[in-house]
């Protein structure tokens, strides 16, 4: 298993500390949501994506949001 990195938007989030339900709320999105964009499963909608970077203050980086598939990005 090689090192993984945990995503910018976890970090920020238990910095908080903020659930993934709490923070779900907070962006109108549900907890389900806000982990598979911090297991980089799937991106977020560019609306979602700048309500993150708004309420982390830039703390999580909009290229670290948007998808990184092809199939997501269909």
């Amino acid at each position: 298993m090689g090192m993984q990195t945990t995503h910018p938007l976890r970090e920020w989030r238990k910095s908080q500390p903020l659930s993934q339900t709490e923070l779900g709320k907070k962006l109108g999105i549900g907890p389900s949501q806000i982990s598979q964009i911090e297991s980089g499963l799937r991106g977020c909608s560019l609306a979602v994506a700048i309500k993150i970077v708004s309420l982390t203050d830039g703390a999580v980086p909009l290229e670290s949001l948007m998808a990184t598939s092809a199939e997501a990005a269909e």
